[in-house]
C-alpha cells in the first residue's frame, strides 16, 4: 500500500479532483446542459460509486444484483449486505437468481457452520438433475472455493469424464480444486477448442485458479496470440493470461488490449476485463473510468465493474 504524507495526500486529492471535474464536464453520459456538475472530489466519486452498486443491488431481479451486492462486500459492506439478503429470502429463495443469494450469504456468513448451510443448498441444486441452475450451483461452489465429496463429485467426475461442454468445463474446474488427476490438463486443453464458448468457459475458470504450472501459462499465451482480435473470448482469454502472468514480456500489450475490451467490447466482455483491470487500473485512470457509472442500465453490469475498479483504487489510497 502507498502511504502519503498528509501534505502528499492534500495534493493528491486536489489532483484527482481537477481531473475528475474535467471528465465530468466534458464526457459524463448522464451529463445534461446547463446540469451542476457533481462534486468532483475522490470522496464524491467513491459515493457515487457505492450508490450506484445500492440502486443496482436493490432494482435488479437478475445476476447483475449479486454482482453489485459482491462488489459492496468487496468494498467493505458484507454486513449491511448480509442482512439485506437475509430480509430478502422470502421472496428470492426460489427466484432465477437464487444459487446467487446463497453465494452472498456464504461469503457473508458469521460462522463455518452458516457458511457450511449455504454450501450445501448449492451442492444440493447441483445434484439435482432437474434443477434449471445447476451450472450456476457448480459454478458457485468452485468461486467458493469448495472441494465437492459425496455425490457431487461423482457427479462432477462424471460430467468432466463427458463430451466437450459447459458442464464439462465447470466440472474440470471443480475437479482441480478437489484435487482430482489431470483435471488442469483437460481445462486447459480447452483453450484450444473450436468452439469459443467453451474458450471463454476454460479461460474464466483459469482465471479464478490462477493457475502457476509453466504449461498451462504457456498455453495461455499462445490462445491470446491466436484469438482474433476484437473477439469478445479475447477479453477473457486476456484477464486470465494477465492473472497467471503468463508471459511478463507481453503483459504491458495485454494490460492495453483488456483496457480496450473494457470500452468497445459485448457487456460480459466489459465486465470480466473489470475483475482483472481493478488491480492494475491508478488513480490517474480514474477519469477514464468514471463515466462508465452512468452508463445506461442496459450495461448495468459495466457499471456495477466500474464501480469495482473505482472502489478497488480508492481503498489503495
Amino acid at each position: 500500500m502507498i502511504t502519503l504524507s498528509p501534505l502528499g495526500f492534500c495534493r493528491w486529492r486536489q489532483a484527482i479532483g481537477l481531473a475528475l471535474g474535467l471528465v465530468a464536464a466534458a464526457t459524463s453520459p448522464g451529463a445534461t446542459a446547463g446540469a451542476p456538475a457533481p462534486d468532483p472530489t475522490p470522496d464524491a466519486l467513491g459515493a457515487h460509486a457505492r450508490g450506484v452498486l445500492h440502486q443496482i443491488m436493490t432494482s435488479e431481479r437478475s445476476w447483475v444484483r449479486i454482482h453489485a451486492a459482491e462488489a459492496l462486500i468487496a468494498a467493505g459492506e458484507g454486513e449491511a449486505i448480509r442482512a439485506y439478503f437475509l430480509s430478502e429470502l422470502p421472496t428470492t429463495e426460489s427466484s432465477a437468481f437464487r444459487i446467487g443469494v446463497c453465494r452472498v450469504l456464504a461469503t457473508t456468513a458469521h460462522s463455518v457452520d452458516e457458511r457450511n448451510t449455504w454450501i450445501a443448498k448449492a451442492e444440493s441444486a447441483y445434484c439435482d438433475v432437474t434443477a434449471p441452475d445447476r451450472n450456476q450451483a457448480i459454478e458457485t461452489l468452485c468461486k467458493l472455493g469448495h472441494r465437492v465429496s459425496g455425490p457431487a463429485l461423482a457427479i462432477v467426475r462424471q460430467n468432466a469424464a463427458g463430451p466437450p461442454s459447459a458442464p464439462m468445463a465447470l466440472a474440470l474446474w471443480a475437479s482441480q480444486i478437489a484435487g482430482e488427476p489431470r483435471a488442469l490438463e483437460g481445462l486447459t486443453g480447452l483453450l484450444t477448442s473450436d468452439n469459443p464458448a467453451l474458450r471463454t468457459s476454460a479461460a474464466y475458470a483459469l482465471r479464478w485458479l490462477h493457475p502457476s504450472d509453466p504449461a498451462v501459462r504457456g498455453a495461455l499465451a499462445r490462445a491470446v496470440a491466436d484469438e482474433p482480435a476484437g473477439a469478445n473470448v479475447s477479453a477473457y482469454l486476456l484477464s486470465a493470461a494477465l492473472t497467471a502472468g503468463a508471459d511478463p514480456a507481453q503483459t504491458a500489450d495485454w494490460e492495453t488490449k483488456l483496457k480496450q475490451a473494457l470500452f468497445t467490447g459485448a457487456m460480459p466482455a466489459r465486465f470480466e476485463a473489470c475483475w482483472t483491470l481493478r488491480h492494475r487500473y491508478q488513480v490517474a485512470d480514474l477519469p477514464q473510468v468514471a463515466p462508465l457509472l452512468d452508463l445506461p442500465a442496459t450495461e448495468n453490469d459495466t457499471r456495477v465493474g466500474a464501480a469495482m475498479i473505482i472502489l478497488t483504487i480508492l481503498a489503495r489510497h
